[in-house]
């Protein structure tokens, strides 16, 4: 079945494939669920997981276990984020659920994840993590454009990598912060005005949620990024 998003992301992804040379899905991951208009957007770096132990359709990992929850183009409203059970996703939940009011329905309607890159590895320095962050770079500007959030969380990726690609003006909001025990970016927030549409939008880097999920409950990071939008 498909649904009015299916066309966009279908023409995403062979285009993408295209440019990459990338096979099938077990070399990359794009989508999370259906790309759509949507008033969050939450970025990571690249999916994680070895394309050795991916299955070619994405949706399983060698040791039996989910990589997605759907095989084509999320039509009856999978969620990767709700519906697989990673670590990095049970931390990701403690960060996006808040913003819906802990409500399902509203986190498939009004969330939609993706990445810096596309390219899948186990681990950030398997790949020219640069080269991938290029490579995706023209086919996220189409989803920033097609989602057209009002913010966008950027999950362990860092801020001036996504403003460096995408931003035409960059005023800072919140200044870095960094937990003294991990020495990691706990929140660090700009208004960006996007160079495609021009539009202005709230960009808020956190930590990343497979390790420091419990920084953004410490640090406040959900009432402190919608208190942004408000500015």
């Amino acid at each position: 079945m498909n649904t009015s998003h299916t066309q966009f992301m279908r023409a995403l992804e062979d285009g993408f494939r295209t440019t990459s040379g990338l096979p099938n899905r077990a070399a990359y991951k794009i989508f999370y669920g259906q790309v759509k208009p949507a008033p969050f957007l939450t970025l990571g770096i690249n999916p994680a997981g070895s394309p050795n132990e991916t299955s070619a359709d994405g949706t399983q990992n060698s040791d039996g276990t989910k990589a997605a929850a759907s095989a084509t183009y999320y039509e009856n409203d999978e969620n990767d984020v709700l519906d697989c059970e990673w670590t990095e996703n049970r931390g990701l939940r403690l960060l996006l659920c808040p913003l819906v009011a802990n409500n399902q329905t509203r986190f498939r309607a009004e969330i939609v994840k993706s990445n810096l890159a596309f390219r899948r590895s186990a681990k950030k320095k398997d790949i020219d993590i640069d080269a991938a962050v290029a490579e995706a770079e023209p086919y996220l500007a189409d989803i920033i454009s097609r989602v057209s959030p009002r913010l966008i969380l950027l999950t362990g990726a860092q801020l001036q990598t996504f403003t460096k690609s995408f931003a035409k003006t960059v005023t800072m909001l919140a200044p870095i912060e960094r937990d003294p025990g991990i020495n990691h970016v706990v929140f660090a927030a700009s208004r960006v005005t996007l160079g495609a549409s021009k539009s202005e939008i709230t960009v808020v880097q956190v930590a990343h949620a497979s390790q420091f999920a419990w920084t953004y409950a410490k640090y406040n990071v959900v009432e402190r990024s919608l208190a942004l939008l408000d500015a």
